[in-house]
This record gives structure tokens, sequence and C-alpha cells, in this order.
């Protein structure tokens, strides 16, 4: 093996130099293209990866290092990159091809609506690794994207969604008037085609479900309320009562009532007898 010398290396520090130079050029470019789109911002991270992994192989190629030590680094870096991938199932690089795979899928987008089992909001980011989500409360919620790829997804999306709601009342009250008033608070809360459908038969009341197709679905928390209160006056106003048939009502007593039964008047001879 011969002696190095500082002109071998020549060719490795101006590879270092051309390299880091491109890669931050490269980057702030990147980063600039995608604050213009955030849509396809996840794109990022991969593209720097893919960068620095060219890289290190030009740097490795460019060292004065002989053709069998040259090849086993070469060798060592297609196993850790090998590595890698099969060990995909593992909560971040898991995260990573999931959130690839949610871009591939386009089932949702920023903007729409979604609900993972008891999670509901506005989808606010959708990143590498997680997705974000705008609660009703208007706080964040972040959700890895292994989670959401894993568990059923329901999505609002901006074309209109059907908006419902469950009420139980008794047998003794007519449907008719049930479902008129049900259709009447639908409409005025502003749902159109709205319809009535009877889900189940109780032992004691009957469940009505009322729905309607609700086209500004940025609203869709505010009509689901809205829709509430109109069947709440509504059904007041043709004299439903929405209690259950074995409704209980209770009378509060003050303090000093007691609950003592009054003696007759052979249980007062018989308390004196047993004083004396």
């Amino acid at each position: 093996m011969t002696d190095l010398s500082l002109f071998d290396f020549v060719p490795v520090i101006v590879t270092l130099i051309l390299v880091t130079g491109g890669f931050m050029a490269g980057n702030r470019l990147l980063k600039r293209h995608y604050q213009a789109d955030p849509k396809h911002r996840y794109r990022l991270p991969l593209i720097n990866f893919a960068l620095i992994s060219i890289a290190l192989v030009l740097v490795i190629v460019t060292l004065p290092l002989s053709e069998s030590t040259r090849g086993q680094l070469l060798s060592l870096i297609g196993i850790v990159l090998s590595a890698t991938i099969a060990l995909s199932s593992t909560t971040f690089v898991g995260n990573a091809m999931a959130g690839i795979m949610l871009r591939s899928l386009s089932s949702f987008k920023i903007g729409d609506f979604i609900r993972i089992e008891d999670h509901f909001g506005r989808v606010s980011e959708m990143a590498l690794l997680h997705v974000e989500i705008q609660t009703t409360d208007r706080d964040l919620m972040t959700l890895p994207n292994l989670y959401v790829v894993t568990h059923p997804t329901k999505v609002i999306h901006a074309t209109g969604t059907i908006i419902s709601a469950e009420v139980s009342l008794g047998y003794d009250i007519s449907r008719r008037d049930a479902e008129g008033a049900l259709l009447t608070a639908a409409t005025e809360t502003g749902l159109a085609d709205p319809f009535v459908l009877i889900t189940k038969l109780n032992d004691f009341s009957v469940c009505y479900q009322v729905n309607g197709l609700l086209a500004e679905v940025k609203q869709v928390i505010s009509y689901r309320s809205t829709l509430y209160k109109k069947m709440l006056d509504h059904l007041h106003q043709v004299g439903i009562e929405i209690v259950s048939p074995t409704f209980m009502n209770t009378r509060a007593y003050p303090p000093e009532k007691e609950f003592i039964p009054s003696l007759h008047e052979g249980e007062h001879v018989e308390a004196e007898a047993g004083k004396a």
C-alpha cells in the first residue's frame, strides 16, 4: 500500500465542497417551492434523503481507497438501506411508508373533515409521518400515519354530506305527527331533500332518525347543533314530549323534613307502657 499525499485527497475535498454547496442551494430552492405547494411538502424529506445517499456514494467513490475497501463500503451502504426498507414495520419508517401510501391513494386532502374511530376534525396538515386535524374545540390533534391507514376513515368531502340526528319517542305518539315535525325541523335547518327513518323499535319507544343533505360542509358541526335545536322546538310546538315512557318525576323536600310515620292511638299506649 502506497503512502497517501495531500494531492490524493483533492478529489474528495472538491466533491465535498460541491456536494455541500449543491445540497444547501437545492434544499433552499425546494423549501421555497413546497411552501407554495403545501400538499406535496412531504416530498422534501424524501428528496433530502435521496440526495444525502447519492452524496455519500460520491464521497466514497472519490476516496483514495483500494478497490476492495471501496467495494466493502458500498456494500455496507447497500445493506443498511436494505435493512431500513426491511424494517418498514417499525414506527418511524412505518409511518413514512404509510404517509406515502396516503398521498398515493388521495382518499382525503387538507380541508376535508374526517372521522377515525372517536377522532373527528378538519384536516389541517398532512406530513410525511403524521396527519394533523383540528377538532371541534379548535384544538390540534396529531394522528400517526400508521394509525390512519390501519383504521377505517370516514371522509366528508366538499361536495356535501348527509346530516342525521336521532330521537326516541313513545308508542303513544302518532308516527305521522313525529315525522312531520322532524321533516319541518330539517327543512328549517337548511338541509336539502330531508327524510325520516325508523331505525329501531325498542321495548318502550320508537327510534326516529331524520336526515338531510348539507352542501356547505365547512359548517357541518354548527348545522348538526342547529338541527337538534329545531327538533326540540318543532316537537314541542306540536305537543310531543321527548321523555321516556319510564320517566319518573322527583320532588325536593327541605332538610328538616323527617320521614317518620306518626303513631296511632294504640301505639301511643304501648309506648307509654314501655317507658313505665
